[in-house]
């Protein structure tokens, strides 16, 4: 598990998929040169209320969060507004360093969340670098299947059209190249684009490389937010014969060396 680092290492989406999976309660320290330091405080792996500060260590003055609203002079209803207004500000930065500190804020059940760390996996994951979905997504060759409990998952989320596209295509069977070639031929097919043959080669082209990080990018973010994982072939059943037959051969060959 990860609890530092550096953001050109780790993104966003990788950090929310370690606190969402585990359903942490704990803060998200974010340092970056432009905009300062914040902490990011998570209810059950969900962000609930951010704080700039001058230092990181204010951060844990307080093991409350009660009284952490209390130093801030919030309150409860202001949660909406503050996440509303500050979460943004971090969610698009690609450089900083970053920590995460668990189980350090105590809690009330009535702390409400306005948005999941899972849709925000689902956003984060559309602005993917090439370099960045690269670092996860390399074996175009692998088989994708979706997870037992997609289908709860999925209404945490919402899809855009080319998300729903690909995850109807992530079924067991289709590698990831096959998954772009189908996605790619459709659109050219669907392209009114089509001219001459050496502006075609340099659109089809283009067409493909947009192909492949949509799909690239879209994997990344169901495989952060736990709705397909890798391919697990099925187990071939033992045939109760063929092991009785194999227990008499390997019966057989050890009798003989006996008699030698």
């Amino acid at each position: 598990m990860i609890s530092s680092g550096d953001l050109k290492t780790f993104n966003l989406v990788d950090i929310l998929q370690v606190i969402s999976y585990e359903e942490k309660d704990c803060i998200l320290t974010i340092e970056n040169k432009d905009i300062g330091t914040y902490g990011v405080y998570f209810h059950k792996g969900n962000p609930v209320y951010v704080r700039k500060v001058k230092r990181n260590f204010l951060l844990y003055l307080d093991l409350d969060f009660n009284t952490v609203l209390k130093r801030d002079k919030a309150s409860k209803e202001d949660l909406f507004k503050n996440i509303s207004t500050l979460l943004p500000l971090i969610l698009g930065l690609k450089e900083g360093r970053f920590s995460i500190t668990s189980g350090f804020i105590k809690y009330t059940e009535d702390i409400p969340t306005y948005i999941e760390s899972i849709k925000l996996i689902i956003l984060l994951s559309r602005n993917l670098t090439l370099e960045e979905v690269n670092r996860k997504i390399t074996d175009l060759h692998l088989i994708y299947e979706k997870t037992p409990d997609f289908e709860e998952k999925l209404k945490s989320v919402n899809l855009n059209d080319k998300e729903k596209e690909i995850l109807n295509l992530i079924n067991g069977v289709n590698k990831v190249s096959d998954i772009i070639v189908k996605l790619h031929f459709e659109r050219v097919l669907e392209s009114e684009k089509l001219n001459s043959a050496a502006q075609n080669k340099e659109f089809i082209e283009k067409l493909y490389q947009e192909t492949e990080l949509d799909v690239k990018r879209a994997l990344y973010g169901f495989l952060a937010a736990g709705l397909v994982r890798k391919h697990k072939p099925a187990k071939k059943s033992e045939n109760v014969l063929d092991r009785i037959l194999l227990y008499l051969e390997k019966k057989s060959v050890k009798d003989s060396l006996k008699e030698i």
